[in-house]
């Protein structure tokens, strides 16, 4: 469920259609009525994440558009940001996690069915779009490439405390 109250905006639910497209049309609408009154850099957008993630593409897009705001988003993670939740926290602007909080990243998961033709085409399409998160997730913090190929190896679920986050480039500060 995303709620609004003025510009602090809350991600807590699992990443969907609704959840995306609600979240979504917040921040533009922000990022409009800040253009028109010229105040992209005075009031930051806060965004509050408590999400163990969800569908990658509704992820990607609301990833998409956090980094394509004008107006700053500071993301705030004080319990969890799992999965593409993890990824929607590290665009932020500026990053903070409660000490207590938890991220987690992981190979994607699908349950892949059909012919033989469409679990490969579905498979590229997989690995495509996770390329992506991996390209962003590398792009905005100090994990290195290497660390997301030997979870990848590992075949597991990869957690990460909020002081790890820090030193990672996940967040920026600890509150």
């Amino acid at each position: 469920m995303i709620k609004t109250n003025d510009r602090t905006l809350y991600l807590h639910d699992k990443i969907c259609p609704e959840a995306a497209g609600k979240l979504i049309e917040q921040i533009i609408n922000i990022n409009e009525k800040d253009e028109e009154s010229n105040e992209h850099e005075s009031r930051p957008i806060k965004l509050i994440i408590n999400s163990y993630g969800g569908q990658i593409y509704d992820g990607m897009a609301i990833v998409a558009t956090i980094l394509s705001s004008k107006t700053p988003i500071h993301s705030y993670v004080y319990g969890y940001a799992m999965s593409m939740a993890l990824l929607a926290a590290a665009a932020g602007h500026k990053r903070y996690a409660h000490k207590l909080a938890t991220f987690m990243y992981h190979d994607s998961l699908t349950n892949l069915e059909g012919k033989l033709g469409h679990v490969h085409d579905t498979l590229g399409e997989l690995r495509r779009v996770k390329n992506m998160y991996d390209d962003v997730l590398l792009a905005k913090t100090k994990i290195p490439m290497s660390k997301l190929d030997e979870v990848r190896k590992m075949k597991d679920d990869w957690y990460i405390t909020a002081e790890q986050g820090l030193e990672l480039g996940i967040i920026d500060e600890l509150i």
